[in-house]
């Protein structure tokens, strides 16, 4: 080999050298980089795979970022159901097998809130056109997407069974989620009562989400106040002018609702006793026994007599409030004045006073003395997206009702379909109708499916019900069929725990008056629910007041 060749085969080694050398450093490189990002993983996530809690006013897109609250706080009443939500994201692989469960939160003395009491649900995500021609005011739509909405649940809220082991297309349980997903589960914990039950201070617990990757856990803490909410709310709810869809009945309908704070139109007579105990039923409408239906001509399908209206109500207990919803949205029809001063007059007359109501924009003065005194309509039910509430102290004879509809009149008020924050639902049930004098809330339905008790009526929820095409996603829809997931009841949605968290809000605000504190309640609730125009649309502010309205009550209960 000559000088040359040595000198080639030298450098040739040379190279094949740095070329390892080469090799091996980014070799080193990779590995640190992997090392380092593992190592930033665990030090904010702190688990297997991020998992993360937020506020039942959020909602979490499929590909939001994590959040940072690894743990969760709440406080509550007894007899309150408070609420939150936990978000598992999957990292670069898959999730399988994914699943949630809760510990009992022990607290004082031992005292215990059983795990049977933090109710869980799977959300499920569905994806909508957004609503069309709002009004053009200061509260617009979010728009067409992909929103968490129907929740599925672990157990049958009826037999409190497992929906797992059952052939149900829909399944909260083992859950898949594809790498870079979010999967947000819904909490649910229900306060005993009693301060024997349910003494007040700290208790705390675990959420445990499980995987085939691995196990997170997730702190509890609730703070459980000294006072307790009313069996029956103090607010005043309808819910639903339409016969239950298939997959309902009047019962299971009734009971889907009441779960979270809403009364049916009407149930089985024969369940009242037990609905007041079990649910905190407070009012029930004979419309189950006699459908009055008056029109704007002023025709009508039937004007039972005092006596008949007294054997009806003489199927319910003393004490549960009665009514008659006697006209829908009768704006402008004086040819309806006569029918509905006589239906007044007839329903005042009976041994039990029965209430009567109607939809309108607003009080109408030429119903305002029926003959006796009285005004004919008890319950005047305004549209709150006109903007024609009257002034406030209301002296018109009976009483002031919101309701929300497809409708959205100006944009400006709170609104109820699924391409809005939830807080919509929660500030309209609570502290704006608190502020606006409102005594109740009525929604016109709660189980306008689109395709019956089936998957489809899960997966499209784009209603045009105000017509001329203009969508309204989840209108009319509250609750989600039983057929796909195998339960004995209709699954509820976030936008309706919004509305149970609103009436408990209302509650707060009503125990306070009851104590004389009407002044305190208006200065913490007025700033962020000054009319239906002038609302907060911030989740912190309407968390912030109902704590400060909390703290209060827990402060001058007795110790």
């Amino acid at each position: 080999m000559n000088i040359y060749e040595k000198s080639v085969s030298r450098d040739g080694e040379d190279m094949r050298g740095s070329f390892r050398r080469i090799k091996g450093l980014l070799l080193v490189a990779a590995v640190l980089v992997v090392l380092t990002t593992l190592i930033a993983f665990k030090t904010t996530s702190g688990s297997a795979f991020p998992v993360w809690a937020i506020s039942g006013l959020a909602r979490v897109g499929q590909t939001d970022a994590v959040g940072t609250t690894s743990s969760i706080t709440l406080s509550s009443a007894r007899g309150e159901t408070v609420d939150t939500q936990v978000i598992v994201q999957a990292p670069a692989g898959d999730l399988t097998n994914v699943n949630v469960s809760a510990s009992a939160l022990t607290g004082p003395g031992g005292a215990s809130i059983p795990a049977a009491n933090l109710t869980l649900y799977r959300e499920y995500y569905i994806t909508v056109t957004g609503t069309a021609s709002y009004g053009g005011g200061s509260n617009p739509p979010l728009g067409s997407g992909t929103y968490p909405e129907p929740l599925i649940p672990f157990n049958d809220p009826e037999t409190g069974l497992p929906l797992c082991g059952i052939g149900a297309t829909l399944k909260a349980c083992n859950a898949s989620i594809s790498a870079g997903q979010n999967q947000p589960y819904w909490i649910d914990i229900s306060v005993p009562r009693g301060p024997s039950n349910s003494p007040p201070g700290n208790y705390t617990g675990t959420l445990s989400v499980t995987a085939d990757q691995g196990t997170v856990s997730i702190p509890v803490t609730l703070t459980v106040w000294n006072f307790e909410l009313p069996v029956q709310p103090s607010e005043l709810s309808f819910w639903t002018l339409w016969p239950p869809a298939a997959g309902n009945t009047l019962t299971t309908l009734a009971q889907a609702l009441m779960r979270n704070k809403v009364m049916s139109c009407c149930d089985i007579a024969a369940n009242v006793s037990s609905d007041i105990t079990n649910f905190g039923l407070n009012r029930f409408s004979l419309n189950l026994f006699y459908f009055i239906g008056i029109q704007c001509n002023g025709s009508y399908s039937s004007t039972p007599s005092t006596s008949q209206i007294s054997a009806a109500a003489a199927n319910f207990p003393a004490g549960l409030p009665l009514d008659f919803y006697l006209g829908d949205e009768l704006n402008g029809c004086p040819s309806a004045y006569p029918a509905l001063n006589t239906m007044g007059t007839i329903a005042h007359a009976a041994n039990r006073s029965v209430k009567t109501m109607m939809t309108i924009n607003t009080p109408d003065p030429n119903l305002f003395n029926e003959g006796d005194g009285r005004s004919a309509i008890d319950h005047w039910v305004l549209l709150d997206s006109m903007q024609q509430w009257p002034a406030l102290p209301f002296t018109g004879g009976g009483d002031l009702w919101s309701y929300a509809t497809c409708n959205t009149g100006f944009g400006n008020t709170p609104e109820w379909m699924v391409d809005y924050p939830p807080i919509n639902e929660r500030i309209q049930a609570g502290f704006l109708n608190w502020t606006q004098g409102a005594t109740g809330i009525l929604y016109y339905r709660s189980d306008g499916w689109t395709a019956g008790n089936t998957l489809s009526s899960w997966n499209n929820v784009d209603t045009t019900a105000c017509g001329g095409g203009l969508g309204r996603p989840g209108d009319g829809i509250f609750l989600y069929p039983p057929g796909p997931i195998a339960s004995s009841e209709s699954a509820p949605g976030i936008r309706l725990k919004a509305i149970r968290d609103g009436m408990q809000d209302y509650e707060y605000a009503q125990m306070l008056k009851n104590l004389g504190q009407a002044a305190f309640v208006n200065s913490i609730v007025q700033p962020i629910a000054t009319s239906w125009s002038n609302w907060s649309q911030a989740p912190n502010a309407l968390e912030g007041a109902r704590l400060q309205l909390g703290q209060q009550l827990n402060q001058l209960s007795p110790q």
